[in-house]
């Protein structure tokens, strides 16, 4: 896993701890499906440029 999929598997994690948002809240926002957005966050896929910048989107916004 890359330093940079390190970093935003971290600031997932932090977001969901900070917003008590589980996977599925968070695939769903990403518009991910939530296996492959476990996938992303454990490192097990590499994201492609979209979902990179769909989940970097996503964690940049306080929800609702």
């Amino acid at each position: 896993m890359s330093q940079e999929l390190s970093s935003l598997a971290e600031a997932i994690i932090a977001y969901q701890k900070k917003y008590d948002k589980t996977d599925g809240e968070m695939a769903y926002g990403s518009r991910l499906t939530v296996e492959k957005f476990h996938a992303i966050k454990t490192g097990e896929l590499q994201p492609n440029h979209d979902e990179q910048n769909a989940l970097q989107n996503f964690i940049a916004k306080r929800p609702s």
